[in-house]
């Protein structure tokens, strides 16, 4: 999905960015960074995908079906 796309279904269902980022401890930064595709976050991008009622890989697709991810780091 677009990032504007994404935003778009929070707006319709109320839920802000700032929400998002108090329900799992990030900054509201982060959160906007990883929806609009400047930062990586499995657990954001499935906690927002979650939230929109979409499957995280419809939402994030160029993260979720490129061959190669960055690894996690511990």
């Amino acid at each position: 999905m677009h990032p504007a796309d994404i935003q778009a279904e929070l707006k319709k269902r109320e839920i802000t960015q700032k929400l998002i980022a108090e329900e799992l401890g990030v900054c509201e930064f982060h959160v906007s960074a990883v929806i609009r595709g400047i930062r990586e976050s499995d657990r954001v991008m499935k906690f927002v995908s979650e939230k929109i009622n979409h499957d995280y890989r419809e939402v994030f697709p160029e993260y979720y079906f490129r061959k190669t991810r960055r690894k996690k780091v511990a």
